[in-house]
C-alpha cells in the first residue's frame, strides 16, 4: 500500500485500503467534545481562550476562568464541582 499525508497538519500514515479517501488524519478529523467522563465525574472542557502555556483557561481580557485547583487533574476543566477554590484570606 501507499502512504498518505494529512492536508491540515502534514502527518503521514500507511493506507489501510486502496479505497480510503480520507485526506485528514484522525486528530484533525476529531470533533470537539462537550464533556469528558472521568473517575471524578464529568469534566467540562473550556473552549475559549488559553494563556501562553496553552492549558490555563482565560477570558478574552486575560483574566483567569474559575480560579482554583482542579481535583480532576484536567487544567482546562470548568466544572464548578471539580474546582477547589483558593482562598487568599482577604474575605
Amino acid at each position: 500500500m501507499g502512504v498518505i499525508q494529512c492536508e491540515r497538519c502534514g502527518f503521514e500514515w500507511e493506507l489501510s485500503s486502496s479505497r480510503q479517501k480520507t485526506i485528514l488524519c484522525a486528530s484533525c478529523r476529531a470533533k470537539k467534545v462537550q464533556t469528558v467522563h472521568t473517575k471524578k465525574g464529568k469534566c467540562i472542557p473550556w473552549s475559549g481562550y488559553f494563556a501562553a502555556d496553552d492549558v490555563t483557561p482565560i477570558h478574552e481580557d486575560g483574566s483567569l476562568v474559575v480560579v482554583g485547583v482542579r481535583r480532576c487533574g484536567h487544567t482546562d476543566c470548568v466544572n464548578p464541582s471539580h474546582i477547589e477554590r483558593i482562598h487568599d484570606g482577604k474575605e
